[in-house]
């Protein structure tokens, strides 16, 4: 069982790693990123709810402390987790993006010991910084040119990351109980309603999506958002949220070799050996 959560975990890193290339190419002036987001959820919603309907019909009807579980865990965590990543792209290129959402195992660790009295061995403090170490190195960091721009990406990054840790430690207390789609479903449901609370303008710009903004939400919705966060769902269930957060790092790299490849974003020799160590730094957890 440990195996496929570990499987699991590395086909989400690697899905959400593609998000930076939907995100970047799907906004402009007239649609933010916050609109691809709400259009992306759109289409995840249905798609969502049709499999549900027909699969999991029995599991949609949820009692009122499941019910409160899953409110807490889209409207509050996933939504605020995604609009700051998603603000983020605004002012730094996907793997930068990507690397501060990516602090977030750190977190989740910290959190897990201090507050739930799990015991973090060595070897996994061992993996979280090679992890990191080698995040810093894809990011290429101490070549960045900061300006008050990067700083707002950097803070958007941040607190992603914050939300982030937030949304795999409360997961551990649904999995056992719901669906992993079933999960899905309603974080996205619930994360689309607040955000149409707060960017209720969106419904007038729907009429004006343009086909390409269409293709990178329907793409986001089933690659970063349906398969992955089922199967991060699905993770935690199997290895805890601590051993999937270190796995999810693999997204960094995952991020800046699909920049490369469809973003033309440069990939120097030092980024290179950056993500050799994240990937051994994932070897070495599994190994233990």
């Amino acid at each position: 069982m440990k195996t496929k959560g570990f499987i699991y975990a590395i086909i989400s890193a690697v899905l959400f790693g593609s998000a930076g290339i939907f995100v970047k190419e799907g906004y402009s002036n007239n649609f933010s990123p916050v609109d691809l987001l709400m259009l992306q959820y759109i289409i995840a919603g249905v798609i969502l709810f049709i499999i549900c309907l027909l699969k999991y019909r029995e599991s949609l009807k949820l009692n009122k402390s499941l019910f409160k579980k899953l409110f807490i865990q889209g409207a509050i965590f996933n939504t605020l987790m995604t609009v700051f990543f998603y603000t983020s792209f605004k002012y730094l290129n996907a793997a930068e993006a990507t690397l501060l959402l990516y602090t977030y195992p750190s977190m989740v660790a910290i959190y897990s010991s201090v507050f739930k009295r799990v015991r973090i061995g060595y070897k996994k403090i061992i993996s979280i910084i090679f992890a990191f170490v080698g995040s810093i190195l894809v990011l290429n960091l101490f070549n960045i040119e900061l300006t008050y721009d990067i700083y707002k990406g950097i803070i958007y990054g941040l607190l992603s990351a914050v939300f982030y840790s937030a949304m795999n430690i409360y997961a551990e207390e649904i999995v056992e109980d719901v669906n992993e789609l079933v999960i899905t479903f309603y974080t996205t449901l619930f994360s689309l309603i607040v955000l149409l609370v707060f960017n209720h303008n969106f419904i007038f710009k729907l009429p004006y999506v343009d086909v390409v903004s269409i293709n990178n939400a329907l793409n986001l919705a089933l690659f970063c958002e349906i398969i992955p966060l089922t199967l991060l769902y699905a993770a935690i269930k199997h290895i805890g949220p601590v051993n999937t957060s270190i796995i999810s790092t693999l997204e960094i790299p995952s991020s800046a070799v699909l920049g490369f490849i469809f973003l033309n974003e440069v990939l120097k020799p030092i980024q290179i050996i950056g993500i050799v160590i994240v990937v051994m730094s994932i070897i070495y957890l599994k190994r233990s």
